[in-house]
């Protein structure tokens, strides 16, 4: 068997033709219909890598080589080796209809059952009482959490449990205070209308100003609380790519340099907190890349957590 796999979170093209003199050609890169970077004489620009295993001993092999490969030289941090918590998440037992003692009350029976972790979800910030609005506002909801951030991940730990949080940093809600002071942010081609999904729009973090603004409001709200895990979702794809800092020639740059704005936002926010462990999340496991383990050294697999549906899903995403 012979896999490649491309350290890279972003468009790709992978193909495999076969010619008339039964020659086989395998391609893997950045995909060539969303990517253009003009050079300049003596400028020099750095693609992905792309790993290559060749095992004798089949698909089982070939896996094992890239496991071994990617948990001991692309993962890394302090949680690359650690075992991972049991963990608990309000989401499906609240959504964003919670309060301080509501969760405590979770998280107490939770620790009853032996659960190491508990993860408030979706709906602390802003006035984030619905999907359709306060993506963005990353302040606490004090309405909800009267006690902040600081209130609820102290009596969960005085539990003996690890406290951990949901964000969608890459994203913004029309609705919301940073949509309404910067629209401009949003990606989308100016004077045309952009696609909503999930009633929500992209931040262009290959912008500087946008990536520095996010930086800055995440490392408040993760300073403000003794915080161990952090969920990281992106919930939606791209749609009329357009960086409004750059001239229409640079346009095909727009899409990668969103990926390295990423990764950029990743490395902040790890080497501000190294003790906590980040896990990528895109609709369940749309970032289960090896470019996202560089950063992430877990993914959330799927939504799916039906027990039996979970063993076919982990045996295929294991490949």
């Amino acid at each position: 068997a012979i896999g490649v796999s491309l350290v890279w979170s972003g468009d790709f093209l992978a193909d495999v033709e076969v010619d008339q003199y039964a020659t086989t050609r395998l391609r893997m890169g950045l995909h060539p219909d969303s990517f253009a970077w003009p050079l300049a004489p003596g400028a020099s620009f750095t693609s992905p890598e792309a790993v290559t295993v060749h095992s004798t001993a089949g698909l089982g092999g070939m896996s094992d080589a890239f496991h071994r490969l990617y948990r001991t030289r692309l993962a890394r941090g302090e949680w690359r080796d650690r075992p991972r918590p049991v963990l608990i998440n309000n989401w499906e037992g609240t959504y964003f209809d919670f309060d301080e003692d509501r969760l405590v009350a979770i998280a107490q029976v939770a620790a009853e059952l032996g659960i190491e972790l508990f993860v408030l979800d979706d709906g602390w910030f802003g006035v984030r009482d619905s999907d359709d609005r306060s993506l963005g506002d990353w302040v606490v909801d004090r309405r909800k959490l009267p006690n902040g951030l600081e209130g609820v991940a102290t009596r969960v730990r005085d539990l003996g449990m690890a406290f951990g949080l949901w964000i969608e940093p890459e994203m913004v809600s029309p609705d919301s205070d940073l949509y309404r002071a910067h629209p401009d942010w949003a990606i989308g081609v100016p004077g045309l209308a952009q696609t909503e999904s999930r009633q929500q729009l992209v931040l262009d973090l290959g912008r500087p100003e946008v990536l520095d603004h996010i930086t800055g409001v995440l490392v408040d709200a993760l300073s403000s609380a003794p915080i161990d895990y952090v969920k990281w979702d992106m919930n939606r794809t791209m749609t009329e790519t357009f960086a409004r800092d750059l001239p229409p020639e640079r346009q095909g740059e727009m899409r990668f340099r969103y990926i390295l704005g990423v990764y950029e936002l990743y490395r902040r926010l790890i080497e501000r907190f190294p003790h906590i462990l980040f896990e990528s999340c895109s609709s369940g496991g749309g970032r289960f890349d090896a470019g996202m383990l560089a950063f992430a050294p877990q993914a959330w697999t799927s939504d799916d957590t039906d027990a039996m549906e979970r063993l076919a899903i982990q045996w295929g995403t294991s490949l």
